[in-house]
């Protein structure tokens, strides 16, 4: 069992749905097919399965927020570990899958979460910079600087985005020795300060 499942949760991830949902709901995994009936845009059904999960698994009260969200009135709050563990995953599988829609939406709802999780605007800006949608990336982690300055992997992030993205060496090195005033020593940081000083 534990092979199929992860053949079929492999094939989900991977952009490919078909026949997900009926394994993941005919074997118990609830909250594994509420996503599946997310994307297939059956979102009753979603929240059917996120309530049957609800009493062995924790990312079902998460699911369950997610569909308020997707539905523009949410009623229940997340914790900072849901926002942490869930959201950036949750993102890149609709960028997957092209719902364009479902991502406005939950952005919509950004400030709500920075209230719980203040590392949110970095998490959303991390997953549109994976995705290379680098313009919406430096819109989140420019709102990530707002909200929580302090945050040195958000520096090292602007850095290397600056480095790779713009061939912008100034702004990187600025953004590096931010970070690393905030943290002394963060590896990757001084790491590619020294890349960025021997091009100098």
């Amino acid at each position: 069992m534990t092979v199929e499942y992860e053949q079929i949760k492999e094939k989900f991830l991977s952009g490919k749905p078909d026949g997900c949902e009926t394994f993941f709901e005919k074997n118990g995994f609830y909250t594994e097919a509420g996503y599946c009936y997310i994307i297939l845009d059956e979102l009753e059904k979603a929240r059917d399965m996120f309530n049957r999960a609800l009493i062995s698994d924790i990312r079902a009260h998460w699911g369950l927020i997610l569909l308020q969200m997707l539905g523009g009135k949410v009623t229940l709050n997340p914790t900072y570990f849901e926002i942490r563990n869930f959201l950036e995953l949750d993102l890149s599988i609709f960028i997957r899958y092209y719902k364009a829609g479902y991502i406005n939406e939950i952005l919509k709802f950004a400030d709500f979460m920075a209230y719980y999780n203040p590392e949110c605007y970095k998490y959303i800006g991390r997953v549109f910079w994976a995705n290379n949608f680098i313009p919406a990336a430096m819109f989140f982690l420019r709102k990530a600087k707002d909200k929580y300055y302090n945050d040195p992997e958000l520096h090292y992030l602007i850095a290397y985005i600056a480095y790779h993205n713009d061939n912008d060496l100034k702004q990187s090195e600025k953004s590096l020795k931010t970070c690393l005033e905030i943290l002394p020593k963060y590896a990757p940081a001084e790491a590619l300060l020294r890349v960025i000083k021997n091009k100098s």
